[in-house]
């Protein structure tokens, strides 16, 4: 069995080609965890004789995959293509993981992805290439009750995190700095929702927001959170493979607003804040509800339950003792490791090794 992982949520990162948030949870790991030694991981092509493959470089790409996994894929040409791969005995399954449909306005993925924006790559096509694939799979209950309807198979497998690559920071006796880590071009009027208890829980106690994350010609996050300026600190966004490095602060906030979008999104970011040994609290939405009553994490849902809960981790024993038992809880029940045996069930169903294995030149059709 030979599965084909392709993603259009590439970066191309000091020559290198580097997977994005998305595609690194949803594909590069369930590879790396399943199958590494018969799967490759990149960029989609295709012919019409052998379906789709993964790109190599600018001018070969390998062919030969019973099952191609896809992720991002929005391009107009892909429902087409998919027809035909099916046809040549290709399975073809594409993962969700972000809820499309309801995406909000400052979100910068909702005018990239406006058909009336961008008439060759948009969530019109999107949603065609997920209706027909042969099995969806989603990382939420929100995602899973919403298409569930609407495609031929899907399912639930939540996100698991690599633990190797989140090094454990010591607990710190000190005046703790509290921090979010996250881009704010991607948020859903998300640090707004600190307005109401933030500025004045940090000046009451004195204390420093770190933004991990910054990026120059994005929104203030002080701004939108209504932070006095002289209270941030402010580290750039790095790529995914130096993400853990950014996580440098004592108590971690996940501010969400309770919309569609946030509602369908997994506690991926709880997760790396545990996995690194930093408590936090996130906002009560469903997945992050469950995550705190499985013990890792805590919630809030009011301005009265944010303050209570940062003030009790202003405690260092307090911070020292929950950041022990998240680290493990995540290490035992949500890491990419404790997810494969779903993963691996899905990649093996119904395969028959169907497709010659080959390398070849070949132009990319992506219009």
């Amino acid at each position: 069995m030979r599965i084909g992982f392709v993603a259009e949520d590439l970066l191309l990162d000091n020559g290198i080609l580097r997977p994005s948030g998305c595609s690194y949870y949803r594909c590069l790991l369930p590879k790396n965890v399943t199958h590494p030694e018969m799967s490759a991981f990149g960029p989609p092509a295709f012919t019409a004789e052998y379906g789709f493959g993964v790109r190599l470089n600018k001018t070969q790409a390998e062919f030969g995959f019973d099952t191609i996994v896809m992720k991002m894929l929005m391009s107009r040409w892909v429902p087409k293509h998919m027809q035909i791969a099916q046809d040549l005995g290709q399975k073809i399954i594409v993962d969700v993981d972000d809820h499309y449909d309801f995406i909000h306005d400052d979100n910068v993925a909702s005018k990239n992805t406006d058909p009336e924006n961008n008439a060759i790559r948009n969530r019109e096509h999107y949603r065609a290439v997920i209706q027909q694939a042969d099995l969806v799979t989603v990382s939420t209950p929100e995602l899973y009750n919403y298409y569930k309807d609407q495609v031929k198979d899907i399912r639930l497998v939540r996100n698991g995190i690599n633990p190797d690559q989140f090094t454990k920071r010591d607990v710190k006796n000190r005046k703790p700095v509290l921090g979010w880590a996250g881009a704010m071009n991607w948020r859903s009027g998300d640090a707004e929702t600190a307005r109401a208890w933030l500025p004045e829980l940090l000046e009451e106690h004195d204390l420093m927001f770190h933004h991990a994350g910054h990026m120059p010609d994005s929104p203030k996050f002080w701004e939108k959170a209504g932070v006095p300026e002289e209270r941030m600190i402010l580290s750039p966004m790095k790529p995914l493979h130096k993400y853990a490095d950014m996580l440098d602060f004592d108590i971690g906030v996940v501010l969400l607003s309770d919309i569609p979008f946030n509602r369908a999104k997994s506690t991926i970011k709880g997760l790396e804040y545990a996995a690194t040994n930093i408590p936090f609290v996130a906002q009560g939405l469903p997945e992050y509800a469950l995550l705190a009553e499985q013990g890792v994490g805590r919630v809030a849902n009011t301005p009265a339950e944010w303050r209570q809960h940062i003030t009790e981790l202003l405690d260092y024993k307090t911070r020292k003792r929950e950041a022990a038992i998240q680290r493990n809880l995540v290490i035992k029940d949500h890491s990419i490791q404790a997810r494969a045996y779903e993963w691996k069930a899905i990649f093996e169903e119904g395969i028959n090794n169907i497709l010659p294995i080959r390398t070849m030149k070949v132009s990319f059709l992506q219009a």
